[in-house]
């Protein structure tokens, strides 16, 4: 009789953040589409987003980005 083995689930090693209701999320990183700075968000709700507020990333397409101005810790992009 052979055993088979369960497939490894791809979030098993995932950080996790707390949300602003204090629910925990395991986190992916993501970048912004409009320019190109990073923050996380929700591996189960993509709109849950944590991002540190005023930055400038290396990857930044835009000098004067405004787009990340204040941090963001577990709350939705309609909450902006």
């Amino acid at each position: 009789m052979s055993t088979q083995e369960a497939p490894v689930s791809k979030v098993l090693n995932l950080p996790e953040r707390q949300d602003a209701e204090g629910s925990w999320h395991m986190v992916l990183k993501d970048v912004c589409g409009w320019c190109g700075c990073g923050y996380l968000v929700a591996e189960d709700d993509h709109d849950l987003v944590w991002e540190p507020g005023r930055h400038h990333d290396k990857q930044c397409s835009d000098d004067a980005c405004e787009c990340h101005t204040r941090p963001r810790v577990g709350k939705r992009h309609d909450e902006w």
